[in-house]
């Protein structure tokens, strides 16, 4: 391997340690809105790095052996492999937010989710649904009452999502009682912390209470780490096994993934992603289930939080761009307008079924909430200002961080390089059109100024995008490889350019995670 082509890895973890590490240089807008910086306490923080190297090291291990045999895999062999990858997946994210100390360890989990400043959902299915009709019945006039913050401007999905774990845990003592005897340490004694705090008050910490933090944080944790599955299934329809496997392994290591733990934020990512493979799919076969199954999911995207519509806008373009084709440059013959109109068909179906199910069964007026939440979000900004200008030139930077610099290098000599651009080259065609929709929303994101202050917790949903551009990348070295056709090299060898990346990308990670906090705590 050359060394210019080692030199950029290199240079983006020295350029992200030293700027979170070496400087004090505010992570964002000072006045307005900016990241902090987690206390450096030398012997937790130096054991959490030790730990975490040898974690990587096995990471790597597994990492490079389901490399090897992807190009000789059964048909379920893939799903193997990626059930330990999202295991891994797991315990890497389990130790990596367990690192840092006090309050910025697991502990944050019972904070971030219980107390109404950074959430507020658990709090709103535990003091306020009594009748889950009567709940959705009054929803709409709810949501008129102008709320700016977190309950203002999301559909009902996420109060029910706390209740049904309520009821779940209220149902099933064997499960409550597991839940409660497999916390981590520093998650009871936030518990604790909270118990302590709101012993006196109308609704106490309870031990039901506890089991329900503790299991939505793991559903939680599990979600992000199951991204790797439909990340892996839409990289597999345009590139073979081993990139597919090549691409998805950077997904744990992405530090927004870890940081933002465990906000509902994290949750988004592998339904979004599963909606679009459906959708893509759908387009690509001519299948009208899986177009259905796709409106479906993208529905109860949205019935969760409306960063879901930027999801149904890429699905759209890609559907529109495979048309016309010549935009993007693909020589691949475009699909009929006829199949074209029957997938719409089914997609809509799917996505309108549950919509009308709601309001005839629960008297509630779905699309009239979605445009209340759209409202009380535009009005956030009215009473907490930013300056657009700012955020515009900060928030390609926040991105970056947010996904690892190392990861981002790729992703520019992906999208950069004129071979990507040029007409005959052996990249799968229908990646263009994927691609250059992706790009399409989130610049038009970027320039509407919707992510003024929180880009790297808001965009978490849109970071598994960004991994699927680095397809050409790894596709053109595979190529050279080929043609080169030196059987001499080793395995390590060929993939040494991926291995430097994945280990520059562990080195962000960890220097991000255990430095940079997402949160802001009460006083104990």
């Amino acid at each position: 391997m050359r060394f210019r082509t080692l030199l950029p890895f290199l240079l983006t973890s020295l350029i992200t340690v030293a700027l979170l590490w070496l400087t004090q240089i505010p992570l964002g807008v000072e006045g307005e809105w900016s990241w902090d910086r987690i206390p450096f306490t030398a012997a937790e923080t130096i054991a959490g790095w030790i730990i975490s190297g040898i974690l990587f090291a096995v990471y790597l291990l597994l990492a490079l052996t389901g490399l090897s045999r992807m190009p000789y895999c059964r048909r379920y062999e893939p799903a193997v492999w990626l059930t330990g990858l999202t295991l891994a997946g797991v315990f890497w994210s389990l130790h990596l937010q367990d690192s840092p100390a006090e309050e910025y360890g697991l502990s944050k989990a019972a904070f971030v989710l219980y107390y109404k400043g950074s959430s507020g959902y658990f709090t709103q299915a535990q003091s306020e649904i009594s009748d889950t009709s009567q709940f959705l019945s009054e929803y709409e006039t709810k949501m008129e009452q102008g709320d700016v913050l977190h309950e203002g401007t999301h559909p009902p999905g996420l109060p029910l999502f706390y209740l049904a774990l309520i009821r779940l845990c209220d149902n099933y003592p064997g499960l409550q009682s597991f839940l409660l005897e497999n916390q981590s340490a520093s998650f009871q004694e936030a518990a604790d912390v909270i118990a302590g705090m709101t012993s006196n008050s109308e609704h106490p910490l309870t031990p039901r209470d506890r089991a329900v933090l503790w299991l939505a944080t793991l559903i939680t944790l599990t979600f992000s780490a199951l991204t790797v599955v439909p990340l892996y299934l839409l990289a597999r329809e345009f590139s073979s096994r081993a990139i597919s496997w090549q691409v998805v392994v950077f997904w744990p290591l992405v530090p927004a993934a870890l940081i933002f733990q465990p906000k509902s934020d994290a949750l988004y990512p592998v339904i979004a992603l599963l909606f679009l493979y459906l959708f893509v799919t759908a387009c690509r076969r001519n299948s009208l289930l899986y177009a259905f199954l796709a409106g479906v999911l993208i529905w109860a995207g949205l019935f969760l939080t409306l960063a879901f519509l930027p999801v149904g806008v890429c699905a759209v373009c890609f559907s529109l761009l495979q048309h016309l084709s010549g935009l993007t440059g693909s020589t691949a013959s475009p699909p009929s307008w006829k199949a074209f109109v029957l997938i719409s068909f089914s997609g809509l179906t799917g996505f309108c079924l549950p919509i009308l199910i709601l309001s005839t069964g629960f008297d509630l007026n779905l699309p009239r909430v979605w445009y209340l939440n759209f409202q009380n979000h535009a009005g956030f900004y009215e009473e907490y200002a930013r300056t657009y200008w700012k955020w515009l030139l900060l928030n390609p930077l926040e991105i970056s961080l947010a996904l690892g610099l190392p990861v981002s290098w790729v992703i520019f000599r992906s999208i950069c390089s004129r071979k990507f651009f040029s007409a005959d080259q052996e990249t799968p065609p229908a990646l263009k059109p994927l691609i250059f929709s992706c790009c399409l929303v989130l610049v038009l994101l970027w320039l509407s100024g919707k992510n003024m202050g929180e880009a790297a917790r808001l965009w978490l949903i849109f970071l598994p995008w960004f991994l699927l551009m680095t397809i050409p990348y790894w596709q053109a070295i595979h190529e050279n490889q080929a043609r080169a056709m030196n059987q001499a090299d080793s395995f390590l060898k060929m993939q040494a350019v991926w291995i430097v990346a994945l280990t520059a990308q562990a080195v962000v990670c960890v220097a991000t995670v255990s430095r940079i906090t997402g949160f802001h705590f009460p006083p104990a």
